[in-house]
């Protein structure tokens, strides 16, 4: 994590009085994720409003004390393209009630997997959300909020937090197969789908960590050189000031992150990049027999396992991007 090599030069640099805020305590971008694990008889349509709630009113009590760029303060519509919806989110980078959502998924699936999917949706923008704050006060209490630099952080995230929504919008539709989930006959899907967001987690952390090291790198070399004053933002979410600046960072961004994630993929599985697919595949397939709830019932093979997939992922988008496959 490049940027907490910088961190102490950096704060001190930028010394002024701590924030409130400033309670992080050089913690991870990384989300620890909390799995549901309920009764059979848990999950029903109160149950699920009520984590709903829960989810949102900790959100709501952690965005009443942040201190939002002027331009940003009213939030922003977004077209969902897997559904076709126009979703209001009511705060940056990704927080929503997801209340169009619910209306669509109700008239295609019904009202209990429109909860369900909902209930995945605001489980993944609390974590983000609590996250992303609690990393950005630590790192940058003392900056100007409507600082250009920080503006574009908050897009990046938010892009990135957009397409995670889309994600899990697309795999709950294909586990719900327009078919009707029965919670108790169907616990473990209901389950899965609710923790759909923690798939998107290792992603979005490790966006955040990169695009906190490039607004560190941008905030050092305006400290030696001058502003260069190459980027403004505005609260509109097609990113249309200065669009060809913000693409480039978002790309540098996204292109550094694919990078670290592929090298820590292969290491993972002990192959190198010059591996053949089918090595990989024989590989996977043995750490899967080894790691799977089905076959192991150790309480940390689940977790194990969900890694497993997520660096699957990655490798197969590797070998896709090289025409490997």
């Amino acid at each position: 994590m490049g940027w907490k090599k910088d961190f102490k030069k950096f704060k001190k640099e930028q010394f002024k009085k701590s924030s409130i805020f400033d309670y992080s305590h050089g913690e991870s971008s990384i989300i620890e994720w909390q799995r549901s694990f309920e009764s059979v008889d848990f999950y029903n349509v109160d149950n699920l409003l009520t984590i709903i709630q829960e989810f949102n009113k900790e959100i709501k009590e952690q965005e009443s004390l942040q201190q939002y760029p002027e331009v940003l303060e009213n939030g922003y519509d977004w077209l969902l393209n897997e559904i076709n919806t126009k979703e209001h989110f009511e705060s940056y980078p990704c927080h929503s009630y997801f209340k169009n959502v619910y209306e669509q998924i109700a008239m295609q699936n019904g009202h209990f997997a429109a909860c369900l999917l909902t209930t995945a949706l605001t489980k993944f923008t609390y974590y983000t959300t609590l996250k992303f704050w609690k990393v950005f006060n630590f790192t940058f209490a003392n900056k100007n909020i409507n600082d250009p630099n920080l503006g574009r952080l908050f897009e990046v995230m938010q892009r990135t937090g957009l397409d995670a929504v889309e994600g899990i919008i697309n795999k709950a539709l294909l586990l719900m197969d327009d078919k009707e989930i029965i919670p108790y006959k169907q616990h473990l899907l209901v389950e899965e789908i609710i923790d759909l967001g923690d798939e998107f987690t290792y992603h979005w952390s490790r966006m955040l960590d990169q695009a906190i090291d490039l607004t560190i790198e941008a905030f050092n070399f305006e400290a030696e050189y001058g502003s260069t004053n190459t980027y403004s933002y505005t609260n509109t979410s097609n990113f249309n000031s200065n669009q060809e600046d913000f693409e480039d960072f978002f790309e540098k961004t996204k292109t550094m992150v694919f990078n670290d994630e592929v090298n820590e993929a292969f290491n993972y599985f002990g192959i190198s990049k010059l591996e053949k697919p089918e090595i990989f595949k024989k590989v996977y397939r043995k750490l899967a027999k080894q790691y799977h709830p089905d076959v192991n019932p150790d309480p940390g093979a689940a977790n194990e396992m969900k890694k497993i997939n997520v660096f699957k992922t990655i490798v197969e988008q590797y070998y896709e991007k090289y025409d490997l496959i």
